[in-house]
């Protein structure tokens, strides 16, 4: 009796050390599925940042919110010809406009760190007016990107 006993016992354990085995493998395949969910909500977050087609008024929404937000003054804005690369397209604009230097410097902070799009000031030229010294001429070239399937 007492050696059958622990021929199950013996025999039980190696059952539970195999189900500690597969809990452990559940375990890992849940952390797994947790971090897929999180990749995949970057995945949404870039996807929304990073259009598909041009979305001109998408780029003209965000550049009207800078633009009230810093108190820069548009005067212009053209789009010139995309850039096609093997993964996007740079959407570059023309934007002449006019204001205070130290609004100029929030104004290219929001347009880079934009949470909603993906926007670069390209190149960008500050002149002074003589009639006014604390506002300055800006013509600048912000590019806007899209996604290419």
């Amino acid at each position: 009796m007492i050696k059958d006993a622990e021929t199950r016992k013996s025999t039980e354990k190696a059952k539970l050390d195999d189900l500690k085995k597969q809990l452990a493998e559940i375990n890992a395949l849940m952390n797994q599925a947790d971090a897929m969910k999180e990749q995949a909500e970057v995945i949404e977050k870039t996807t929304r940042r990073l259009p598909a087609s041009p979305d001109a008024p998408g780029f003209m929404k965000e550049l009207v919110n800078v633009l009230g937000t810093t108190g820069i003054i548009q005067e212009e804005v053209k789009p010139e010809l995309p850039i096609s690369r093997p993964l996007y397209t740079e959407i570059p604009y023309s934007v002449k406009s006019h204001g205070h230097y130290h609004a100029f410097g929030q104004f290219m902070t929001l347009i880079e760190q934009n949470p909603d799009r993906f926007m670069r000031v390209r190149n960008f030229a500050i002149s002074n007016n003589m009639e006014r010294p604390s506002i300055h001429d800006i013509d600048m070239e912000i590019t806007t990107f899209m996604f290419n399937k």
